[in-house]
This record gives structure tokens, C-alpha cells and sequence, in this order.
């Protein structure tokens, strides 16, 4: 369906993406993985149109898209976009930012273009609010808004550009969900996203991009199982958050927020929020308090699973000699409250003057 060949992308004398090939069948997910500023976006924005490159070819249907005889035009039609600011009308409501493109591009009659409308709009869970304007909806509802003026322009495949980095993470779920259905019906997807889960769990085909290039592409359990270094590294810091805390810089909510806005990116159980705020109460705040005077520091790793709702917390304390689980800093009844909120295991890790306590959520 879409072939990228020896792709050669420059952009002021810098090469941004090179030797780029990919092939995209009927059907497939293809998803795109990577740091910051490896190519991803570039390279969506080369499959439609909208950016040019230096040389190879992109052939869609059977034809280079960048032929002087290919109207690009057309070409963006059957292949849409999904972006992470959502890009609605702000002058317009909801029907009107669905209607509009419907009868301007495709030349639909009004009628044709609010019953395609209102037919989108309840597929992706948003009638309701159908004459509401983009500033009374949240930014899962904007964005859901989006992907139905994408499908109402009927496109063959759907190009999603980070489609939930610039939403509360609570608000991921629900735009997740829509394009897991979208994948469900057969649409040709083709997303960039940094949710490892979401990936895995939508994925045909995993492409990671790095050195200029795709590095590394299989399917998705390339994502649990990556065979080259750098791979490697990138899911393992992707499932990573590092914090460093003491008692003078110490702020619970935030340090709770933090870390569930990280986990949402996977799976997890409600329970394991609960723990958190356990491990706070229990663990936490129990050290700073005994430590006094000593102004304790901690780093906190938190590692995500990307396969499971298994993630572990690890508190390194230096300096500290004495175990913190001895009774003087984390007694009997906190050990009890910790078991009692998720049977969570915790054991400690002897270092000199190197405390490390592991607990599994």
C-alpha cells in the first residue's frame, strides 16, 4: 500500500532522516518509536505531503507521490493526519469543524456532510456534545473530535502524530481506545506515540528509529524483546522515572503525581495508587522525620513493566548505615499498613552506608 524507498532527508545542510525504508500493507499498525528529534514526525510528514525530501521515492497505490502526474492534493485526502494539537476550528462547533472540510474538499451537500457528521461523532463516543465549541471540551474530547474530521474525509490509511502527548494523562485512555477500535475495523494506522503499552498492544509492526534512520524494526515484541544495544537502552529509560527527594525539597503531591501520571503510560491497577500513598505515609515521611538533623536525600527509580501490571520502586538512601527497616525508622505498624494496602513485598539491599529498599506494586 505505502513502500518508502532509501528515503533522504535534509534540512538546512543536516541530515534528518537517510536510507529510510518501509514497507506499510493493508491493514497494518505500523507504529514509530524513538527519541525526541530521531525523524518520527519528519517522516509522517513526508508520507502525506506535507514535507518534501531529497531523494528516494514514496510510492502509494502503486504511484511515487511526489511524480509530477500525483495531484498531493488528492494524496492527502486518502492518506489523513492526526496531529497532537488537535488543530480544531476555535470559530467553529464541533459539527461545524467535522461538516466544513466534508463540503469544502469533498463537495458534499450539507445534509450529506452533518449526517456523515453526527455518524462519526457517536462513533468516537462524542454526540452529545456536538454544538459545543472547542473551548468547552477537555483535551481528550478535542481530540476525539479530531480523528472524526480525519475519517470524515473516508481516508485509506491515518497518520497519528503523537496523538496523546499533549493530553492529561487521564484523558489518554479514552483517545487510546477510540484508535484501538479504528485498528479493530481494518484502518491502515500508522502512529507515533512514546506509550510503550498502548504500542504493544496495537502494534502489526514496531520501527525504532535512531541514528538517522530505522535502526531496529520488528513486531511487537520487539518492545519486550529488542535485539540491538541502543534498542535496548531507549525501553529501558522509556520505563524509567528518576527522582531525587529530601526533606527540604519533599512535596507528596507532587512526587504522587508524578509517578501516576508515569504509570499511566502503562498498566496498572487502581490498587497500585493506593500503595503510593502508602509508601509515603509508611516508608517515606517515617526516615525523613528520624533522620533530623542528617537531611536524608533519597532517589527514587520507579520502573514500569511494559508487559504487565508488575512495576517496581526502588529508594536508595546514602549515607544512611542502618537498615531502614529496622524499627527505629520503619516499625512494625508500617510494615503491617503496607501489607495491608497491596501485599507488597519490600526487601532491603546492604551496601556500605548504602541503604536500598525494593518494593513491588
Amino acid at each position: 500500500m505505502i513502500e518508502v524507498k532509501n528515503l533522504l532527508k535534509t534540512y538546512n545542510g543536516k541530515v534528518i532522516l537517510k536510507d529510510v525504508n518501509l514497507t506499510i500493507e493493508k491493514g497494518d499498525r505500523v507504529v514509530l518509536i524513538g527519541e525526541s528529534g530521531c525523524g518520527k514526525s519528519t517522516l509522517l510528514r513526508c508520507i502525506n505531503g506535507l514535507n518534501t525530501f531529497d531523494s528516494g521515492e514514496i510510492i502509494f497505490d502503486g504511484k511515487n507521490i511526489h511524480s509530477p502526474d500525483v495531484n498531493i492534493n488528492d494524496v492527502r485526502k486518502r492518506i489523513g493526519m492526526v496531529y497532537q494539537q488537535f488543530n480544531l476550528f476555535s470559530h467553529l462547533n464541533v459539527m461545524e469543524n467535522i461538516m466544513m472540510p466534508q463540503i469544502k474538499v469533498l463537495k458534499k451537500s450539507k445534509k450529506e456532510a452533518a449526517e456523515k457528521a453526527k455518524q462519526l461523532l457517536d462513533t468516537v463516543g462524542m454526540s452529545e456534545r456536538m454544538f459545543h465549541m472547542p473551548s468547552e471540551l477537555s483535551g481528550g474530547q478535542k481530540q476525539r473530535v479530531a480523528i472524526a474530521r480525519t475519517l470524515a474525509m473516508d481516508p485509506e490509511v491515518i497518520l497519528f502524530d503523537e496523538p496523546t502527548s499533549a493530553l492529561d494523562p487521564t484523558m489518554v485512555d479514552e483517545v487510546e481506545c477510540v484508535i484501538k477500535n479504528l485498528a479493530k475495523s481494518g484502518m491502515t494506522c500508522v502512529i507515533v506515540t512514546h506509550e510503550m503499552s498502548f504500542a504493544k498492544n496495537i502494534a502489526t509492526q514496531v520501527v525504532f528509529l535512531a541514528e538517522k534512520g530505522i535502526y531496529e524494526k520488528g513486531t511487537d515484541e520487539l518492545i519486550t524483546n529488542p535485539g540491538k544495544s541502543l534498542t535496548r537502552m531507549f525501553l529501558y529509560r522509556s520505563r524509567m522515572l528518576q527522582l531525587n527527594i529530601s526533606p527540604n525539597n519533599f512535596n507528596e503531591g507532587l512526587f504522587y503525581n508524578e509517578i501516576c501520571n508515569f504509570m499511566s503510560g502503562y498498566s496498572y491497577e487502581t490498587n497500585q495508587k493506593i500503595m503510593i500513598n502508602a509508601i509515603i505515609d509508611e516508608i517515606i515521611y517515617p526516615i525523613f522525620d528520624k533522620a533530623g538533623s542528617e537531611q536524608i536525600e533519597m532517589e527514587v527509580r520507579f520502573i514500569a513493566s511494559a508487559t504487565s501490571t508488575n512495576h517496581v520502586m526502588f529508594i536508595s538512601i546514602p549515607g544512611l548505615k542502618d537498615s531502614p527497616l529496622d524499627n527505629y525508622y520503619v516499625d512494625e505498624v508500617n510494615m503491617a499498613l503496607l501489607e495491608h494496602y497491596g501485599a507488597m513485598v519490600v526487601s532491603k539491599i546492604n551496601g556500605d552506608e548504602n541503604q536500598e529498599l525494593c518494593i513491588w506494586l
